[in-house]
């Protein structure tokens, strides 16, 4: 059974609330199963339909928030710990974009649950003194209007082809979240994902490194 990471149209699955933090929600492919993860600090506490596939559910969730510690049933029982490195505080003008564009109704959701630095966690690589944003940009510039210099960081696998991403935000003068354009949600899957897909498509038919 294949686990899925909800997006924003999943309604008819999770209320509007659990899906402004779209990295919680999960679901199975026949939509029979969600999992709601709700994270206070680095630990998360599991809220499921029942205990079918949790261990996958688990697995996908910890993908995309891997400064979680330790995971817990809402009953208080511990259900997965682990020992990621620890998080620290990071200046967001430290750290380099791999993206160029922030989807402004993302962007709208994410200051709805935004409180605090501690909200905040980004998964970086460091390459040469120079530090890499994984994911997290939408939530980076929330904190940014929000009135929040830092956020916080950790360490995490990433692709090599993240670099190409980086450089090239680099080089069309994307140095921090706060020059990266927002768009309407319609011209962000235009620009970003078409240009996702052009650059792994031509990647993949050996085209090259350039969309």
């Amino acid at each position: 059974m294949k686990i899925i990471r909800a997006g924003f149209n999943d309604a008819d699955i999770f209320s509007r609330d659990e899906l402004n933090h779209g990295a919680c929600c999960f679901f199975t492919e026949d939509r029979r199963n969600k999992f709601v993860f709700r994270i206070e600090g680095t630990e998360a506490t599991l809220f499921a339909d029942s205990m079918e596939y949790v261990d996958m559910a688990m697995s996908e969730f910890l993908f995309y928030s891997g400064f979680v510690t330790t995971v817990k049933d809402k009953f208080g029982n511990v259900l997965m710990d682990a020992c990621p490195d620890k998080p620290y505080l990071m200046k967001i003008s430290q750290i380099q974009p791999s993206q160029f564009y922030i989807n402004e109704a993302k962007l709208i959701r994410c200051k709805l649950w935004i409180k605090r630095m501690e909200d905040i966690f980004i998964p970086i690589v460091e390459k040469e003194g120079r530090y890499i944003s994984l994911d997290g940009h939408t939530r980076m510039r929330a904190a940014l209007d929000l009135g929040f210099d830092s956020v916080y960081v950790y360490h995490d696998g990433y692709d090599a082809d993240i670099f190409f991403f980086a450089d090239e935000a680099a080089r069309r003068n994307i140095h921090t979240v706060s020059d990266m354009e927002i768009l309407s949600d319609d011209n962000y899957t235009l620009k970003w994902h078409k240009y996702c897909d052009d650059f792994f498509g031509s990647t993949q038919t050996g085209g090259g490194n350039a969309p």
